[in-house]
């Protein structure tokens, strides 16, 4: 909805057909609203609350994970952008923090990302990298855009 700020909630519930323990019943939901300002180009701010849960039992909200969401995009002209966000895990009370910067060349795009997060990375995701985005990291990227 367009309220003069955005606003939207989403919610999923996973029930896998085997018993595999407390992931067998999935729950998402999230509620989130986002602006853009005027200022320079448009900075454009979203927030987002997230609760995410898993037990053997539907809707038991036992395990739960709840995390707090706000990024930040600021287009540079034209060829330029910078954007960050930052997570706030209030189970265990720390957070997530990045920031992106890139640049779009004829046929490259160069990223310069930075992460600071805790060793522990207990982000909800579908994959099992989930340490990839742990400690701090500095990576450059470069893209071919054919």
């Amino acid at each position: 909805w367009d309220l003069g700020v955005g606003v939207w909630f989403e919610g999923s519930w996973i029930r896998k057909s085997k018993n595999i323990g407390p992931l067998t019943n999935q729950e998402l939901l999230s509620v989130g609203t986002d602006y853009t300002f005027n200022i320079g180009e448009g900075l454009k701010v979203v927030y987002e609350q997230m609760l995410a849960s898993s037990d053997e039992k539907a809707f038991t909200f036992s395990n739960n994970a709840l995390f707090s969401a706000l990024s930040f995009n600021y287009p540079v002209g034209i060829v330029d952008n910078i954007s960050a966000i930052i997570y706030f895990d209030w189970i265990n009370k720390v957070t997530y923090n990045f920031v992106n910067w890139n640049h779009q060349f004829t046929r490259f795009s160069l990223y310069v990302m930075a992460y600071l997060n805790p060793e522990n990375y207990n982000l909800p995701q579908q994959g099992s990298s989930g340490n990839m985005y742990s400690k701090q990291v500095l990576q450059f990227m470069l893209v071919y855009n054919h």
